[in-house]
């Protein structure tokens, strides 16, 4: 009894999808396991984290690009580079360091700060901060959240030294 190739073919179809799809669902499945993951589960901000412009409100010009790289430093110490383009086309460049003790430190090193900053770790996904003029006034309070996927960011800024009230929303995605 001979078979036709048209035969074999229909018969080894149902095969080909079957093994198709379970290709399909698990490249689906490592795609979704490959999403960053924190760097340190007490601190879900830890990362690098890339500004969405589309989702981000902002109260002055908006920067072209940010980027923020998020890390424990060693001695109890986290530190950010935030780097970028401003609305001018001019490079963002600015580091800068602290403990979550509720001192102040500068909000920038490398350069004279005319700032400083304290800070509290709330919970894993989120951190609030709170920036201080020189003469000890509150000037903007801060709060970073985590996604319960632990895939986005969102900061928000409150600007309490100007006369308009405003609130930046700025929403990063990890990297």
């Amino acid at each position: 009894m001979s078979t036709s190739l048209s035969q074999v073919s229909r018969k080894t179809r149902p095969v080909q999808l079957l093994c198709a799809m379970t290709a399909l669902v698990s490249l689906l499945g490592a795609s979704a396991s490959m999403a960053a993951q924190p760097p340190n589960p007490k601190d879900l901000t830890q990362g690098v984290w890339e500004l969405d412009l589309v989702k981000s409100k902002f109260c002055k010009p908006a920067p072209k690009k940010a980027r923020r790289e998020i890390v424990e430093s060693g001695w109890g110490l986290v530190s950010v580079h935030w780097t970028g383009i401003d609305e001018k086309d001019k490079p963002i460049d600015t580091w800068y360091v602290w403990r979550y003790d509720g001192e102040k430190y500068p909000a920038s090193i490398g350069k004279p700060a005319n700032e400083a900053i304290t800070w509290k770790l709330v919970n894993p996904s989120r951190v609030e901060f709170t920036h201080w003029s020189k003469d000890d006034k509150i000037t903007e309070q801060l709060v970073r959240t985590i996604s319960s996927d632990g895939q986005e960011m969102t900061q928000t800024r409150a600007y309490l030294t100007s006369s308009k009230e405003c609130v930046d929303t700025q929403v990063f995605k990890r990297q």
